[in-house]
């Protein structure tokens, strides 16, 4: 494979392999920060808006998005600012991510569980049941969507701004260039931290690292643009790389809908297995996948 050019077989990730890089970013970065928190603010309140306004898949995806993206601005800020402010933001925007959960798993279970229904029959009565629960979780996440309001969050984004503007005043360059990054390495730190706990046998240990993982990714992508060493193709490399994890996060959280389903209707038992066996190893292949490039983070930022 080129060098810098992103892999185009999705079960063949792609891994920057490019040389080690020294970690710089300019003198206004923490007047980069306090735009970014401004800008992403404004993404935050447009993408919610039009999903309370017209609700779709893609609203509420791109809702979601934005929603982490001002997640993980806000955790930077905490490199600079008193943890109490950041933790308040921190509350109101999980509470908004919780608003999107049960639908976007059922969601991906349909995707995944469509592609299944000619050659496994047990699979045909899950899909009509999972087709109920996202019509179900669909009303409801509309319902929660359209009871978010702003001004709590507003309030504690004013004050963190606030606290970011004092902190500027008595902040030299050097210092905020040096927190910034020392931000970025402890947030990395932690992924390779999880990564050496993760144990094969017990899936969350992977989705533990694959949300360290997504934090410190947004990281990097909210100063992408003024961070050395960062292009377009390190970026996409890292969305691969957290994609790996999701995949597994997603058969996991399928099989468990699938238990649930098998519990409460009848179903005639060798399909029900045949499915699930096949469903089962699927996850066991998306795991031996991810750990034999599980390492390979390590290349991700250098």
């Amino acid at each position: 494979m080129k060098k810098g050019t992103a892999a185009s077989n999705p079960h063949q990730p792609f891994f920057f392999d490019g040389d080690a890089d020294h970690r710089e970013l300019p003198a206004d970065s923490l007047r980069h920060l306090a735009r970014s928190l401004a800008s992403q603010w404004k993404r935050y309140r447009k993408k919610l808006k039009r999903c309370q306004e017209k609700f779709s898949e893609k609203a509420v995806h791109d809702s979601r998005v934005e929603t982490r993206r001002l997640l993980s601005t806000v955790e930077l800020l905490g490199a600079f600012i008193p943890q109490r402010r950041v933790k308040k933001a921190q509350r109101v925007l999980k509470e908004h991510l919780d608003t999107f959960s049960a639908l976007r798993d059922a969601q991906v279970q349909l995707r995944y569980v469509g592609k299944m229904q000619r050659a496994f029959p047990a699979a045909r009565p899950f899909y009509a049941y999972l087709v109920e629960c996202e019509e179900r979780f669909r009303w409801q996440t509309r319902r929660g969507i359209k009871r978010i309001k702003t001004w709590r969050l507003g309030q504690a984004i004013a004050r963190c701004e606030e606290e970011l503007r004092g902190r500027r005043k008595r902040t030299t360059p050097r210092q905020a260039q040096t927190a910034m990054l020392r931000a970025l390495e402890r947030a990395f730190g932690r992924v390779l931290r999880l990564r050496k706990r993760i144990d094969p046998k017990r899936t969350v240990t992977i989705h533990r690292t694959r949300i360290a993982f997504k934090k410190f990714r947004y990281m990097v992508e909210l100063l992408a643009s003024v961070l050395t060493g960062v292009t377009e193709e390190r970026l996409a490399a890292m969305r691969q790389y957290q994609a790996m994890m999701g995949s597994i996060q997603d058969l996991e959280v399928l099989l468990a809908a699938l238990d649930k389903f098998l519990k409460k209707n009848e179903v005639e038992a060798r399909p029900a297995r045949q499915f699930r066996e096949e469903l089962a190893r699927k996850r066991e292949w998306l795991i031996r996948r991810y750990l034999d490039n599980a390492d390979k983070v390590r290349e991700l930022w250098r």
